[in-house]
């Protein structure tokens, strides 16, 4: 279609909620059209007179409001007919041109090397037919002792008896939700948390309570105050590195949450799929050791290894294993046998705990990138870990400066995406570093991002 101008000279209030309702007429009167692509910042900005940031008050409007979406290296477009309106997706066609800071996927490594040679040696195995079979819902004992083996890397209890394997961490994370709730009940986490456990919350009938959070992660007065009032009795928490705020929780604050939790009887699910980045995994003591009989702890090697792997674990309460592995018989039969068998080998042979010790160091490089172009900034970062959270100066909200950013062919996530909570969320934006191919990939978009917060803090201001 040609170019679409709004007509906003007869609208009253804000230029930037004059071109939000323009947006929103031109759509329901079919002038806009699914798919259809907006004018860029600048280009609008121009036609009608107003600023660029004007122009991104209005798209981060539309954004809000579900009727446009942006889409990285690309532009803005009008919603399609089957989008879901979730924000937190992965594009296939993203523009090599682009710098990727929006989803937390692992440096590559020599990761593809160690896969060659690993299916090699395993095609030579005269026992490879048995990877061919079903297997037990639960895995392959050898497969179990295995992870049980990883289990105890990260401080946790080892014991195969309790590990059921499954197709990676969000498969865990369905199976263990599973075992314990019903469509209706409540389910606890953190304010700000991994998107995907909302989505699967939605999916299972699940009601979300957000729990207030400070430099400590779960507040504990937060907690009690919600057991008591929702009646809720599942808590899913990531007290390492956690998503997005890269907080970690420590002894005292987890002694704390794991006493309320055993005096009210509530489970946790506990994922620590970004514990391996600590220089040392077992120096935190996890809830699995803590509370073992109420917590599901859960890993798997789509950070550590590879996402296409697509392996992990669950370590199950005693009273809850066989539920589990029933939930699994229920939902896939079984982990992949394969896909399973390379990793274990990995364990076995200290592959793995290589790539996690690769892995750290090439965390560290990037993220003091990252500290080079956010001096002074408000940056919350673990050490060696993947992700960043930075909040936003006066008078950036993110999601303003996470459409400002795409404008510059780089990705981020605003903190509305992660937020579980009822209030307005931080001006904050998480920015990964793990997806691009290479340091100078890393350096490039940190380089437009620190510039972007310096540069165009002016064009936020409205023209009336």
């Amino acid at each position: 279609m040609p170019s679409w101008i709004p007509k906003i000279e007869d609208r009253k209030g804000p230029r930037y909620i004059a071109i939000a309702d323009a947006i929103d007429d031109a759509i329901k009167e079919g002038v806009l059209k699914p798919n259809d692509r907006l004018p860029t910042h600048r280009d609008l900005a121009y036609d009608l007179g107003v600023t660029v940031g004007t122009v991104s008050r209005a798209y981060a409007e539309a954004v809000r409001r579900g009727q446009v979406v942006g889409e990285v290296g690309r532009g803005t477009y009008v919603r399609p007919d089957d989008a879901t309106g979730h924000p937190f997706h992965i594009p296939y066609d993203i523009n090599p041109d682009t710098y990727d800071f929006s989803l937390n996927f692992p440096a590559e490594g020599e990761r593809v090397e160690y896969l060659r040679q690993s299916l090699m040696v395993v095609a030579q195995d005269p026992g490879l037919g048995a990877l061919m079979r079903y297997q037990s819902e639960q895995g392959m004992e050898h497969h179990r002792r295995s992870f049980a083996k990883w289990a105890a890397h990260h401080n946790a209890p080892d014991d195969a008896d309790r590990i059921v394997v499954s197709n990676g961490v969000q498969h865990a994370m369905t199976l263990s939700l599973m075992a314990l709730v019903r469509a209706g009940d409540t389910l606890l986490c953190e304010e700000y948390t991994y998107p995907g456990i909302r989505t699967l919350a939605s999916q299972l009938g699940l009601k979300v309570t957000g729990l207030a959070m400070d430099e400590h992660g779960i507040i504990p007065e937060r907690l009690e105050d919600a057991i008591v009032q929702t009646g809720a009795r599942v808590l899913y928490c990531m007290p390492n590195y956690q998503n997005p705020t890269s907080t970690i929780m420590p002894f005292e604050r987890r002694k704390q949450i794991a006493e309320i939790a055993k005096r009210y009887g509530i489970w946790i699910i506990e994922d620590d799929i970004y514990g391996f980045l600590h220089d040392n995994p077992a120096a935190h003591t996890p809830f699995a050791r803590m509370l073992p009989e109420q917590t599901f702890y859960l890993n798997g090697a789509s950070k550590c290894v590879s996402p296409g792997i697509r392996v992990g674990f669950v370590l199950a309460p005693s009273a809850k294993v066989q539920s589990v592995a029933a939930c699994m018989r229920l939902s896939n039969w079984m982990a992949a046998p394969l896909n399973v068998e390379v990793t274990c080998r990995w364990i076995e042979n200290g592959k793995i705990f290589e790539m996690m010790e690769w892995h750290r160091a090439e965390a560290l490089q990037r993220q003091e990138i990252l500290f080079e172009n956010f001096k002074g900034r408000d940056i919350q970062s673990m050490p060696r870990c993947y992700h960043s959270w930075l909040k936003l100066p006066y008078p950036w909200t993110s999601d303003m400066f996470s459409l400002r950013a795409r404008e510059r062919n780089v990705s981020i996530l605003p903190s509305s995406v992660f937020y579980t909570g009822k209030g307005t969320p931080l001006n904050a934006v998480r920015i990964c570093y793990g997806a691009p191919p290479n340091l100078e990939n890393v350096a490039e978009g940190m380089k437009r991002l620190g510039d972007l917060i310096e540069e165009e803090i002016h064009a936020f201001q409205s023209v009336m």
